[in-house]
C-alpha cells in the first residue's frame, strides 16, 4: 500500500470514528457531529490531500459503522434505509469543498478564502440530506434556521482550530529563528576571535620576514656563505607572499563580519543566556550535565557584544573541558565596586596547578591534550581573553585556583557598559 492509500485510509478512519460522537436534531434519524469539519482541516493543514477519495471512503465508512452498531443493538439491518441519507451529506460536502478548492487554486488565493464558503457548503449538504429524509418539511423555518446555525458553528470550529495551528506554527518558527540567531551569534563571535588572533599574528609574520631579510644582509657579503644567503632571501620572499595571502584572507573575513559586528549591541544577560544554552548543549554532547547560574543585579548594555561573548565563551568552555566528572557547575556574579564593574566566573572543577598559574594567560600555553589523537590545544583562549580585557576594555583579569574551585575575576571600568534598568 503506497503512501496515498495509507493517507486515505487513515483520514477516513479518523472521520468515521469522530462521526460516532453525534447528537440528534430536528428529526429522529438526523444526526449532527463535528466529524465533517475534519475534511477541510485535512485539506488546509496537509499538502496534496486526496479529498474526493477520502470523502467517498469516509461516507461509506460512516454508513457501514452506524449500520454495524445498529445491528449489534437491534439484531437486524432494517436501519440501512434511514442511515443511508447521511452518505448524501458527506458526498455533497466533499464534492462542494473540492470544487471551491479548485476555484481557490485558479485564483492562487489562500485557504482563508474558503472559510465563508464553508458555511454555504455545510448548509447545502445538510439541506440535501433533509430533503431526502423529510421532503418539503425540510423548508420549515425552524429547520432552516437550525441547519444554518449548525453550518455557522461548525465553520467557527474549523476557523478556531486553524487559528490554533497557525499560532502554534508561529511559536515553532519563532523558536527555530531564536535558535538559529543564537547559533549565528556564537559563530560570529568565534570568527571575530579568530580575526583578532590573525591580526595579532601579522606582527609576528612581519618580524619573521624582517629577521630572515636581515640574515640575508649579513650573509650576502661572504662568498663562502652565498648559498645560505640566497636561501635566507628566498625564505624572506616566501614569508612576504604568505603575508600578502594571509592579509587578503583576513580582510575578506573582516569585510563579511564588519557590518554585523557594528550592529546594535546586546544586554549582557542576553549574551550570557545564549552562552549558557550553548554550554549546556555542548556538555550534553560530551556526556556531561552543565549548570550555569547567573547573578546579575545590574542590567548592563554593551555595543561590543561579540568581544564579551568571546570572553565568556572561552571561560565557560575551559570550565567544561577541565571538569573530569559528569557534572559541571559554573557561576557568574556581577557587582560594582567604586568606578569598576567586577565579574567573577567560578567553576568547581579540579583547579589549575599552582606552578601553571603564572603562565595561564601566555599565548601557546595549554594543559589540554587528547591522548587518543595526540592533539594539543592551541592555548589561545585565555590569552585572547586577557588581551581583549586589557586592550579593548582597559581592564584586568586575575585568577585564584585551588582543587575544587577556580575563579577568574574580571575588572573593567563602569563606563564600559550602559546601565539600563
Amino acid at each position: 500500500m503506497n503512501k496515498t492509500y495509507q493517507r486515505i485510509a487513515l483520514c477516513s478512519l479518523v472521520v468515521i470514528l469522530a462521526a460516532q460522537l453525534s447528537v440528534n436534531l430536528f428529526f429522529a434519524d438526523f444526526e449532527i457531529s463535528v466529524a465533517v469539519t475534519l475534511l477541510p482541516l485535512f485539506l488546509f493543514l496537509t499538502t496534496d490531500f486526496p479529498l474526493p477519495a477520502t470523502t467517498l471512503c469516509a461516507s461509506a465508512g460512516v454508513f457501514l459503522m452506524r449500520l454495524f452498531l445498529s445491528f449489534l443493538r437491534y439484531g437486524d439491518l432494517q436501519a440501512a434505509e434511514r442511515l443511508f441519507p447521511e452518505m448524501i451529506f458527506y458526498i455533497s460536502y466533499g464534492l462542494l469543498l473540492y470544487l471551491c478548492d479548485r476555484l481557490r487554486q485558479k485564483k492562487a488565493a489562500g485557504y482563508r478564502m474558503l472559510l465563508p464558503f464553508l458555511v454555504g457548503i455545510d448548509y447545502i449538504s445538510n439541506l440535501l440530506e433533509l430533503l431526502f429524509r423529510a421532503g418539503t418539511d425540510a423548508f420549515h423555518p425552524s429547520t432552516q434556521l437550525g441547519i444554518f446555525l449548525v453550518a455557522v458553528l461548525r465553520t467557527l470550529v474549523i476557523a478556531c482550530v486553524l487559528l490554533v495551528f497557525r499560532q502554534y506554527r508561529r511559536i515553532l518558527l519563532r523558536r527555530e529563528h531564536e535558535k538559529r540567531y543564537q547559533e549565528l551569534l556564537l559563530l560570529i563571535s568565534r570568527l571575530n576571535g579568530e580575526v583578532l588572533w590573525m591580526d595579532k599574528n601579522t606582527t609576528l609574520i612581519e618580524q619573521t620576514m624582517n629577521t630572515s631579510y636581515h640574515l640575508y644582509e649579513q650573509l650576502k657579503n661572504s662568498p663562502a656563505l652565498e648559498e645560505q644567503a640566497r636561501s635566507a632571501l628566498a625564505v624572506s620572499k616566501d614569508i612576504h607572499e604568505i603575508k600578502k595571502e594571509y592579509l587578503l584572507i583576513m580582510r575578506g573575513i573582516s569585510e563579511v563580519l564588519d557590518q554585523e559586528v557594528k550592529s546594535d549591541g546586546m544586554y549582557l544577560d542576553e549574551i550570557l543566556n545564549v552562552l549558557k544554552n550553548a554550554t549546556v548543549r555542548l556538555g550534553k554532547d560530551s556526556g556531561k550535565e552543565v549548570s550555569v547560574s547567573l547573578h546579575l543585579p545590574h542590567r548592563l548594555y554593551t555595543g561590543q557584544h561579540y568581544a564579551w561573548m568571546s570572553i565568556f565563551r572561552n571561560l565557560f568552555t575551559n570550565a567544561l573541558e577541565a571538569e573530569k566528572s559528569s557534572y559541571v557547575q559554573i557561576e557568574v556574579v556581577q557587582n560594582f565596586s567604586g568606578d569598576n564593574c567586577i565579574f567573577q566566573i567560578t567553576d568547581h572543577g579540579p583547579g589549575i596547578p599552582e606552578e601553571n598559574q603564572p603562565e595561564i594567560f601566555c599565548p601557546g600555553f595549554s594543559t589540554k591534550i587528547n591522548y587518543e589523537t595526540g592533539e594539543v590545544s592551541r592555548g589561545l583562549g585565555l590569552n585572547l581573553v586577557h588581551d581583549l580585557i586589557k586592550d579593548q576594555f582597559h581592564g584586568t583579569i586575575s585568577l585564584e585556583s585551588v582543587p575544587g574551585k577556580t575563579t577568574f575575576t574580571i575588572t573593567v571600568p563602569k563606563t564600559t557598559f550602559t546601565q539600563k534598568g
